[in-house]
């Protein structure tokens, strides 16, 4: 079972930095650093260990979330196992949990959850062998590391907890002791603290206090998402998730599972309203989650479906034969492989990379978009690759911390800009720590310190990248033009930037188009190569226009 997950996993192995948080978390792996709320300070510790090996950091990384989820299929066919007694059923139980692919798609990739993923089923697994002292402080313990890799793992802790003191009835003394078991494990939570102070070179929310810290633990710039949404968003999320979940179980095999929360209710009512109440709990903070990647937030219900799954296909014994299993095992990577590869996709590397790849030296590279901005973040503190530019976030300039980051990153253009800064951080400050300030004052503010950033950069040359409509860069210099340059338009006040060269833009579509957030992206080369066609068909430019319009062909 070991071989075949893994072999799965290597084969559809992102080579290289993907979308979304991938560049961040391997950039804060090789450096110690702090990631983006809530830390993740366990994973970034193990990766960390991991960038050291021998070979590319990013590739390490990405092997190790296959481990992760290695690991945890075998703890998934030693839990069925223990439950049957019958091997059939625990390797099919084993590969769906495997090759799921809210479980597959995070395994090819560099995520902190195959890690959660692992914590959960081996969680359960202990739950089902909880018989000494030794084991319950275990289970508590990590429950409480669990709690430092990803907040998500508190939909099982909750109930966990509930479990053992209902259950097993510890005495106050072996209950306050395995308080302190936990307690150590959220321990690892000062990590980010120690780090942060000590210098991390990247060290997002600038927790240097208790409550900086208290802020990046419980995700404070994320809660306008938490818990805001209407009943009808709320639905239609309840919908997509009960959809998703149907999907990882091959729609069919959700009936069984089904099957196994009602056996498990006329046979362990315990383990019934553990398992449910975990799912219960899953489901309803991930309904009220309104983020685009949220598949990876219902791993804790996928590992307990799974649960539920073998307890009813032990119901269904009889027909656990291999002749039945066998069949099902293995198609179950075959029917979902072409929704979770990423063999052979280095479009998240190549995309950002080609927006800055032409850009003239010391020039300002400002983004509004995080596919585009996190692998750059690797690229430059991994790789140390175009450190000479000034790239700048824009949505993370309205954190302090980003604002620390890049007065320790960019010194001279900090220096140059400093009486904009200031100005601008002053009523940040109010609008951070949650105390009166004016709108019109910190957005004029705003864009006059993004003018003066523009002004400071423009005889290098400034280039921006806003794949979607942008208030604040639209009010920045509105006399300027903007001129398309690849993937990008540059910013002159009056002469033209100089002609992209599209015959050295590696980029190219992947072989296999899986996910919303990669169809996004696509979206975005073909609209900035048409733009660019424009542009130089209106300049006289015809060859260039030609060379991408034949590349325009291949997107």
């Amino acid at each position: 079972m070991l071989v075949f997950a893994f072999g799965g996993y290597f084969y559809s192995l992102c080579p290289d930095v993907y979308l979304i948080d991938s560049g961040e978390l391997a950039a804060v792996s090789y450096t110690l650093g702090v990631a983006h709320p809530t830390g993740y300070p366990l994973y970034t510790l193990i990766s960390y260990f991991f960038t050291r090996l021998p070979g590319e950091p990013i590739r390490n990384l990405n092997l190790l979330s296959a481990i992760f989820s290695v690991v945890a299929t075998a703890v998934v066919f030693l839990t069925a196992y223990k439950i049957t007694k019958n091997q059939w059923t625990s390797a099919l139980s084993a590969a769906l949990f495997a090759f799921s692919p809210t479980i597959w798609r995070t395994s090819v990739t560099n995520e902190v959850y195959p890690l959660t993923g692992l914590f959960t089923v081996t969680v359960i697994y202990l739950l089902h062998r909880c018989n000494n002292n030794r084991i319950f402080y275990l289970i508590m313990y990590l429950t409480g590391l669990a709690l430092t890799n990803h907040v998500i793992f508190f939909s099982l802790a909750l109930p966990v907890i509930v479990y053992m003191v209902l259950v097993h009835k510890p005495k106050p003394s072996m209950f306050l002791t395995g308080l302190i078991f936990l307690l150590m494990g959220l321990s690892l939570y000062f990590y980010v603290m120690a780090r942060t102070i000590g210098g991390a070179e990247v060290a997002w929310g600038n927790a240097y206090n208790l409550q900086r810290l208290f802020w990046h633990l419980t995700g404070k710039q994320y809660q306008v998402w938490m818990f805001t949404l209407s009943p009808g968003e709320i639905v239609g999320n309840l919908v997509k998730g009960l959809h998703f979940l149907a999907r990882d179980f091959l729609y069919v095999l959700i009936i069984p599972a089904i099957l196994g929360f009602w056996v498990l209710y006329r046979q362990k009512k315990e383990i019934f309203w553990l398992l449910l109440a975990a799912l219960v709990a899953n489901l309803l903070y991930t309904i009220n989650y309104s983020i685009p990647d949220i598949e990876s937030y219902y791993i804790p219900s996928v590992a307990v479906l799974v649960i539920a799954l073998v307890h009813g296909l032990h119901a269904l014994r009889r027909y656990m034969k291999p002749v039945i299993v066998l069949p099902i095992a293995l198609a179950i990577p075959v029917i979902n492989y072409s929704h979770c590869t990423l063999r052979d996709n280095s479009f998240g590397m190549d995309f950002s990379r080609s927006h800055v790849e032409q850009l003239p030296d010391s020039s300002l590279f400002i983004t509004t978009h995080w596919d585009v901005y996190s692998p750059l973040v690797y690229l430059r503190e991994v790789k140390g690759w175009r450190t000479d530019l000034t790239v700048i976030d824009k949505e993370l300039l309205r954190r302090t911390w980003y604002i620390k980051y890049l007065k320790r990153e960019y010194p001279e253009f900090y220096h140059r800009v400093r009486s904009s800064i200031d100005a601008y951080l002053g009523e940040l400050y109010k609008f951070e720590y949650d105390r009166p300030y004016t709108a019109f004052v910190i957005q004029s503010r705003f864009v006059r310190m993004l003018e003066r950033f523009v002004e400071t950069r423009l005889e290098a040359g400034v280039f921006m990248a806003t794949p979607w409509p942008d208030r604040d860069l639209d009010a920045v210099k509105p006399g300027y033009r903007r001129v398309p340059f690849g993937l990008v338009h540059g910013i002159s006040s009056d002469e033209t930037p100089a002609v992209y060269d599209f015959s050295n833009l590696d980029l190219k579509k992947p072989p296999t188009v899986n996910d919303n957030r990669l169809k996004v992206n696509l979206d975005i080369v073909r609209t900035m190569l048409v733009n660019n066609i424009n542009y130089l068909v209106a300049m006289g430019e015809k060859k260039e226009a030609e060379k991408a319009r034949r590349l325009l062909k291949s997107f």
